[in-house]
């Protein structure tokens, strides 16, 4: 539930603002116009009551404590997280959430967007995940496209409020987050009514909160878009691996000074490189660019993430499932073996999804689609989805 819902003034601003005179929403705090998109960033309070676990998981000393931790949550037959689990816990506040809400670059009063597309990043990335340069933004092709958007960082990265990272930053809440968000932009922002549709896009696991939202909230969006995903969670563990989990403060003391040890970044660019990028198919200063963005992830994520995954045979929209050909962590870096497991992952997940919805192999591309050469790609099946669904 989002209880008092308001945005800072920059966003109280913004749609009045594009409508009356979009070409000179720049000069407003926040607001920018790069031609492609008009664009306001800000910080959404958003009150949620999550269902969360209480974790006998204690704050990690240093380094090799949490190294153990990772180990023994990817271990066979592993029992350290039914063990830490002492037991369900409600959470209930209001967290301020760094987003940022884009609008076509020629949107006013006459036809404003009826459409806006919720795009929520994956675990080690951020917001900008969705706008990384020209040619690798799926906000502009969006904006292009005729829609809104709303990319955010999720709770616990970037501007976003920091809460504990093993007992409140953990899968549940993201979840509610993602609830909270999608209700604001259906009741209205500020005097603007609200959007006539929602469109709910992840990526990663943005796209498995993006499922678990379909599952508990199946009203909440219109259509489903999962990108770097498909149905086989199993793989997941050697992702993790590959990341080799690295306690933020220690990893960066500059960017992330004062965090508590229980938030966690991917430790170096082979870290990265391994489970996200696949050579030759991407350009290594748009590699150094998001790796040098990456952001936290915490404890509590990792030990609750099972605990939302489920198929939504409640969802009867339209579901758009999009994955790279050489995805790691889904596909083990071939997602047309043993057959096309995004077209087979929709039966599974949304078996009572709209017949309309489909699904897409980027060739040449690993799991972080949008920062390889073939972004354009996924960015045009995605909207000549919604188009086709007439969104």
């Amino acid at each position: 539930m989002v209880a008092a819902l308001h945005l800072l003034c920059v966003f109280s601003a913004l749609f009045l603002h594009i409508l009356a005179s979009p070409t000179s929403s720049s000069q407003y705090p926040g607001c920018t116009s790069t031609g492609a998109a008009i664009c306001c960033s800000g910080l959404v309070p958003v009150t949620v009551t999550s269902n969360n676990t209480k974790l006998n998981v204690r704050e990690p000393t240093n380094q090799t404590v949490v190294t153990e931790i990772i180990q023994e949550l990817l271990q066979a037959d592993s029992t350290i997280a039914a063990a830490s689990n002492i037991g369900p816990q409600t959470i209930s506040g209001t967290y301020k959430i760094d987003a940022t809400l884009c609008f076509p670059p020629n949107a006013n009063s006459k036809s404003p967007p009826q459409t806006v597309q919720i795009l929520c990043h994956g675990i080690g990335f951020d917001k900008s995940y969705w706008d990384i340069a020209p040619g690798y933004s799926y906000v502009a092709a969006a904006a292009a496209a005729g829609y809104a958007t709303l990319a955010y960082n999720r709770l616990g990265l970037g501007q976003s409020d920091h809460p504990d990272p093993i007992q409140v930053v953990q899968a549940p809440i993201d979840v509610e987050i993602q609830h909270g968000l999608t209700q604001l932009l259906r009741n209205g922002v500020m005097g603007y009514p609200g959007f006539k549709h929602v469109v709910g896009t992840g990526h990663s696991y943005g796209s498995i909160v993006q499922l678990a939202q379909n599952a508990k909230y199946p009203s909440d969006v219109d259509a489903a878009v999962l990108t770097g995903f498909v149905n086989n969670v199993a793989n997941l563990p050697f992702t993790v691996a590959a990341n080799n989990p690295a306690i933020a403060a220690l990893n960066n003391a500059t960017k992330f000074a004062g965090l508590p040890y229980g938030y966690l970044v991917h430790d170096t660019m082979t870290s990265v490189q391994l489970p996200f990028y696949r050579f030759p198919y991407f350009d290594n200063d748009i590699f150094a660019s998001q790796y040098f963005a990456k952001q936290t992830y915490t404890l509590g994520q990792q030990f609750t993430l099972p605990s939302i995954y489920s198929a939504a045979p409640a969802f009867t929209g339209p579901v758009d499932i999009v994955v790279g050909q050489h995805d790691f962590p889904f596909c083990l870096g071939e997602c047309n073996f043993p057959n096309d497991q995004a077209a087979a992952s929709i039966p599974v997940l949304y078996p009572a999804a709209s017949p309309k919805s489909q699904s897409f192999i980027v060739p040449n591309s690993g799991h972080t689609i949008n920062a390889h050469y073939e972004a354009p790609q996924e960015f045009s099946q995605i909207n000549d989805f919604l188009k086709t669904n007439g969104f």
